[in-house]
């Protein structure tokens, strides 16, 4: 079944995703095209997810290295919303 899903950011998640150097947006990248298998039945592994709490409760948080990428899933237009993407030392304060 392939569900054709939609990556989008909010203004200040792709402004912080365009001040990232190229290593570290491929990486992010590859992450986004390795979720999207992921719920779409074809990976091969879970990418490393965890529902969030506290203030950002009812949000899933995607870990890529040092960063954590926070995002929500839109089910039925089949749109992954990226909310921040933060150095981890930050994404929790």
């Amino acid at each position: 079944m392939n569900m054709n899903y939609i990556v989008k950011l909010t203004k200040k998640a792709k402004k912080t995703f365009d001040r990232l150097d190229q290593k570290t947006k491929g990486r992010i990248n590859k992450s986004f095209h390795e979720l999207i298998n992921f719920y779409e039945g074809k990976g091969a592994s879970k990418p490393d997810l965890k529902l969030l709490k506290g203030k950002y409760s009812g949000l899933i948080r995607l870990r890529v290295g040092n960063y954590r990428i926070i995002f929500t899933l839109h089910e039925m237009n089949f749109v992954i919303l990226i909310i921040e993407i933060v150095n981890r030392g930050d994404a929790y304060k």
